[in-house]
């Protein structure tokens, strides 16, 4: 796990946005920078595999079985020290189908002062995922005019056999959670490791492997952020990234 996505027109990603990863916004190091306004405040990361590609470009992206996935993302505290430590971060989260319908987009708040992981779950009311098609997540932050900061990917739903659904309906957490790892379902494992690493603390070293395998173990530490539970329909952000070209 993961396994390799055989779309050929799939577009590159960005699993990283201002954090210094090889990307075009470096995440600030001092408050001398913080005020040129040409680096991040904040690292935003993507919690999902990324397949690397010609040119430097990475494929992002993984895979369900789940009608209505959860997406985690990882963004640190700001490193502006002047930013009131109640202040609130906008966050803007959107899933698109390939014809760029929105299945989902909804705006959040978190705190500036504080970082973490945030779990970010798409309602069951929003249209379902269908199986063997792609859709394009972006979940986009805005700390300053100058500051665009924004990471993509894609998902796709695979299906389950007939034996594998029946055995989910009566499988506990951690058995859910192998089959999903032995079948690459990469949101539905790290959605059910969260769970269980929440409530266990004795599956942090499980945990601590999962992100291992992305290359994101730096981040096996971080705290949960509250966040994403009464989302609202995004009106105030504009618009995040159109989708890259492959």
């Amino acid at each position: 796990m993961p396994v390799p996505s055989d779309d050929s027109g799939a577009p590159t990603g960005r699993r990283e946005g201002g954090s210094g990863r090889g990307d075009k916004i470096p995440l600030c190091n001092t408050l001398a920078e913080v005020h040129t306004q040409l680096c991040a405040r904040a690292r935003l990361t993507a919690l999902v595999p990324q397949t690397p590609l010609v040119n430097d470009k990475k494929r992002v992206w993984g895979l369900t079985q789940a009608a209505h996935p959860e997406f985690l993302f990882f963004l640190s505290r700001t490193q502006d020290p002047q930013d009131s430590q109640n202040a609130l971060l906008p966050i803007e989260f959107v899933l698109q189908d390939e014809a760029d319908q929105f299945i989902y987009r909804a705006t959040f708040q978190v705190p500036l002062a504080k970082g973490g992981i945030v779990r970010l779950a798409v309602p069951q009311t929003s249209r379902p995922l269908e199986f063997g098609k792609r859709y394009t997540w972006t979940l986009y932050t805005h700390l300053s005019p100058n500051e665009p900061n924004f990471v993509q990917g894609t998902i796709y739903r695979r299906q389950l056999s007939a034996a594998d659904q029946q055995f989910l309906l009566s499988a506990t957490p951690s058995q859910r959670l192998d089959l999903y790892m032995q079948q690459g379902l990469w949101f539905d494992a790290i959605a059910t490791l969260a769970d269980l690493k929440q409530g266990d603390s004795q599956f942090g070293s499980t945990w601590t492997r999962l992100l291992e395998q992305i290359d994101l173990a730096e981040l096996a530490t971080a705290a949960f952020m509250p966040c994403c539970s009464a989302p609202q329909v995004s009106s105030a952000l504009p618009s995040g990234p159109k989708t890259n070209s492959p």
